[in-house]
């Protein structure tokens, strides 16, 4: 976390772009997955407002969150009573919100002589004098709030103060670091649950399927072996790294992550797959992001869509549209689909939440009787060039 006090070089004057920093949707989408606005008061952050008064000698102490319209106090101490209940305040009773803009330290010893701060309404209505406010950033890094002290009287803030203050934040932060991997914990047991189940289901439809297309035990054997290796191929490109989240960073064509993926699936061969893509590649975390959306579509096509029949096809097709990829999932020859799905199942969030803020790309689906058809539509930078 900066420690710079910035007592004399912060800015009397607002950025030019003060509103877009504070709308920057990086910053924004840092600040939801934190998950501090709207939410209850809690004692580990009420703890660090209250030694903030203490440390310091002032009459409040706050941890503000700041969007693009408000702050909103996750921790208050010594606020007025209708402010305290209310916790938030509009942008123009904010002097939090400079902090989280210009990403640094704000020391104001007399806000009704700064020519930043004089016409701030939190001066008249809340009665805020002196302010020494530091930035608490996102487990990602980006400014989402302001740590403060404030005072009704002038005061000289001293590099002291700062220093208490930052340490504060820092514990902050350290406990939204600690929430951030503990969700993704959660998330990853939650992951691996889901395609352990799909495994099985997995594992018994190709059992059902091999056993209709075979003649023997022996080559109910052999077909068997080799859609098992190819399904273990395909779930360890989905796999993540318990270790460190890293990929491999070798280069792979689209068509042939497409290929190793779906591939386990079929139950009559190459025929059940029709591809027409552009030459993209893909390297790192981008394999494994797309392997997962791709994984998730053909079990849930082998389980109850086209490739849960020996006649169902899928047909895939790409195109570049500008800075944008356009994929095309089509299945025909499956049960017939009597309407869409009511209710959201992990798969799907987990989909989405892979296509929407790894990948920055969105799926969108066509339920039709004759079979389902998937958009997925993603950034053109997701890809690399082929090698020459």
């Amino acid at each position: 976390m900066q420690k710079s006090n910035g007592v004399t070089q912060f800015p009397t004057d607002p950025l030019p772009d003060h509103e877009a920093r504070l709308s920057d949707r990086a910053r924004l989408s840092a600040l939801a997955d934190a998950g501090v606005m709207e939410t209850p008061p809690e004692e580990i952050f009420d703890r660090a407002a209250r030694l903030a008064t203490t440390f310091l000698g002032v009459p409040i102490g706050l941890a503000s969150f700041v969007d693009a319209e408000r702050q909103f106090f996750k921790a208050q101490c010594g606020l007025p009573s209708d402010v305290a209940a209310d916790r938030e305040t509009p942008l123009s009773h904010s002097f939090c919100q400079y902090v989280v803009a210009h990403d640094r330290t704000l020391a104001v010893s007399d806000a009704r002589a700064h020519p930043l701060l004089t016409s701030n309404m939190a001066i008249s209505d809340l009665g805020v004098i002196a302010y020494l406010g530091v930035p608490i950033h996102a487990p990602t890094g980006e400014p989402i709030g302001s740590f403060c002290a404030i005072d009704t009287a002038p005061r000289d803030w001293t590099d002291k103060d700062v220093e208490i203050l930052s340490d504060l934040a820092a514990m902050l932060e350290t406990e939204l670091h600690l929430r951030r991997e503990r969700d993704a914990m959660q998330t990853l047991a939650r992951e691996m649950n889901h395609r352990v189940k799909n495994l099985f289901s997995v594992v018994g439809g190709m059992i059902a399927l091999t056993s209709r297309t075979v003649d023997t035990p022996a080559d109910m054997a052999r077909v068997l072996q080799g859609r098992l290796a190819a399904l273990d191929l395909a779930h360890s490109m989905v796999s993540p790294s318990l270790a460190d989240g890293r990929t491999d960073a070798q280069s792979l064509a689209l068509e042939d992550l497409i290929t190793r993926i779906v591939q386990p699936h079929l139950s009559n061969g190459s025929a059940q797959l029709g591809l027409d893509l552009p030459d993209l590649h893909l390297s790192g975390r981008a394999i494994t992001d797309i392997a997962l959306v791709l994984h998730e579509l053909a079990t849930n096509a082998a389980k109850y869509g086209a490739l849960s029949c020996p006649d169902g096809i899928v047909t895939i097709t790409g195109q570049i549209d500008g800075d944008h990829v356009g994929l095309n999932w089509s299945e025909e020859g499956g049960p017939d689909i009597a309407a869409a799905p009511t209710e959201t199942g992990f798969g799907s969030r987990l989909i989405d939440v892979t296509v929407a803020r790894q990948m920055n790309g969105s799926l969108n689906s066509d339920w039709r009787r004759s079979g389902v058809a998937h958009r997925l539509t993603l950034p053109l930078s997701v890809f690399e060039a082929p090698e020459p």
